[in-house]
């Protein structure tokens, strides 16, 4: 029998790893039993998404501060902590701030590990489990809890990269806890992009034939007719989180701009900005901009909306990226993207082909320009945009073909036949 087992933030419970949902589906062509370690779990995830009867979830929750800090002590027994201030020290990079962030990583790991192997002890999984792989969703510290796994269950470790799991220069100290270490450990590191492969082949040669590029995909719907704008109002969409990375302010000034023709825009997503950006759109924009902010919005519910509504073009302008799935779901309804070339969106979005790629420090007066132009497209030519967008979707992201083969990859490893 083939087991998964798979380490999650937050996942099925409240609204973390969406993208997920699509994913998790597949893993019953190839796997008999699957455990979902959901991690992080807050007070405030009440929500949790139906997964297959199958499935076995192992909740758990965020600890209180002083058990981590109980935690911490378990450290001191963890040779990694020394060879890793070590290499801090060789490599002139040891600071305060990043001693503090190694033993979060490391008490946390032990933590989380330690609650999951006290539920497979607790009910007697163990037993009759032999081939399996641990497969980590993101590259933080959740490989290192399957690293402590895997000393129980002797299990291949693989773990996904993304984007502020990646790239090290998004946290505030430009460095992730036991990269090196993990590179040398794990079976397999999986990247959703080429430029997160080019990331870590150029810092860490020495394990290129660790990285396999895998990409994310969505469901394919059926492909959605919509006429350029003409002399209605252009349907401008975008869709995030509400933080400062994505950049939404410089949406709302390059609106601004906007004075001579009626704009639609829709943002699906919340978060800390919301006020703020609500705020500055009252400020800011003409009432010839009509905007509405949706607010969070499951998956499956924002396809549907993309289904509905006749959305002409969508915007994301993130200082950075690793593969903006949410690029993903609009093109494949065929929806034309502006969006700026960070991380690995220009493997999505090709230049004047299936939409327009900015420069990462652009300025709002291009994307007003931009915008304008697709307002004012021709119907033939805003309809190859749309072929162009959904083509790329089919060849690239499609979820089926893209999840299809990274199970047959899962299965290769946890056969030990890679």
């Amino acid at each position: 029998m083939k087991t998964l087992i798979l380490l999650t933030n937050g996942f099925p419970y409240g609204t973390w790893e969406p993208y997920l949902e699509t994913e998790v589906n597949y893993y019953q062509t190839v796997f008999d039993r699957i455990y979902v370690c959901s991690l992080q779990i807050r007070k405030e995830h009440k929500e949790k998404r139906s997964l297959p009867e199958s499935f076995k979830v192992i909740p758990v929750y965020y600890a209180p501060r002083y058990i981590y800090l109980l935690h911490s002590l378990v450290c001191f027994f963890d040779r990694n902590l020394y060879a890793e201030i070590l290499k801090l020290w060789k490599n002139k990079q040891l600071s305060v701030k990043r001693i503090v962030a190694l033993f979060v990583y490391l008490s946390r790991s032990h933590y989380e590990a330690g609650h999951i192997l006290n539920y497979f002890k607790r009910d007697r999984i163990k037993r009759g489990i032999e081939d399996g792989i641990i497969y980590s969703y993101r590259f933080e510290y959740q490989p290192y809890v399957g690293v402590l796994l895997k000393k129980r269950f002797g299990f291949q470790v693989v773990a996904r990269a993304h984007g502020f799991d990646l790239y090290e220069e998004r946290h505030e100290t430009h460095y992730i806890p036991m990269r090196e270490f993990l590179l040398k450990t794990l079976d397999k590191v999986i990247l959703i992009s080429q430029d997160g492969v080019n990331y870590l082949s150029a810092r860490y040669p020495a394990y290129k034939k660790k990285l396999i590029l895998s990409r994310l995909g969505v469901l394919a719907y059926p492909a959605k007719e919509t006429a350029s704008p003409g002399n209605q109002a252009i349907q401008v969409v975008s869709c995030s989180n509400m933080v400062p990375v994505k950049r939404i302010h410089r949406m709302v000034e390059a609106l601004s701009l906007i004075q001579d023709l009626p704009v639609k825009w829709t943002h699906y997503g919340s978060g800390m900005l919301l006020d703020e950006i609500m705020d500055l759109c009252k400020y800011l924009l003409s009432s010839n901009i009509e905007y509405e902010f949706k607010g969070h919005i499951d998956n499956k519910a924002l396809l549907e909306e993309y289904s509905a509504q006749p959305y002409h073009v969508f915007l994301n302008v993130s200082s950075s990226e690793g593969v903006p799935v949410s690029i993903i779901e609009a093109m494949s309804f065929g929806i034309p993207c502006i969006a700026t070339n960070v991380g690995g969106t220009g493997e999505i979005v090709v230049d004047h082909y299936n939409g327009i790629l900015l420069e990462e420090n652009f300025d709002v007066e291009t994307l007003a320009r931009h915008i304008k132009e697709f307002a004012s497209m021709s119907n033939n030519a805003y309809q190859i945009y749309r072929l162009h967008a959904r083509q790329s979707y089919m060849v690239g992201y499609n979820a089926d073909k893209n999840y299809r083969s990274f199970m047959n990859l899962l299965e290769k490893i946890c056969c030990r036949c890679s």
